[in-house]
């Protein structure tokens, strides 16, 4: 029988019938291939609806008080900043998993 050792989390098994995991040999995964066009798809999907919110903020912010609606400028301008929001977030998720990646990985 296998004792371990112990660490801050308690007893660390050594060896096991399983073998560690390699994040590196991670790449061969199967699905990986699927996984990583659905999250592009996904994040697609957002810039182009972050895109149309800022397109119909604009018109909507222009064309509104024009026509009579009350607080039509704030909503239009509302909707810029959300599509902006939008952007910036899909932009920058890649870029903090792979620094807390960096960070924690050691």
């Amino acid at each position: 029988m296998n004792e371990g050792s112990w660490s801050a989390w308690g007893r660390v098994q050594q060896g096991g019938p399983v073998a560690p995991i390699d994040i590196e040999d991670g790449r061969n995964a199967p699905g990986l291939e699927a996984m990583e066009s659905l999250v592009n798809s996904i994040a697609m999907y957002v810039l182009v609806g972050g895109l149309a919110a800022v397109v119909i903020g604009i018109g909507i912010a222009v064309v509104g008080p024009r026509l009579g609606f009350q607080h039509a400028r704030g909503v239009g301008i509302g909707g810029v900043v959300g599509g902006v929001f939008l952007g910036a977030v899909v932009g920058l998720a890649s870029i903090l998993v792979n620094f807390m990646y960096s960070v924690f990985s050691g």
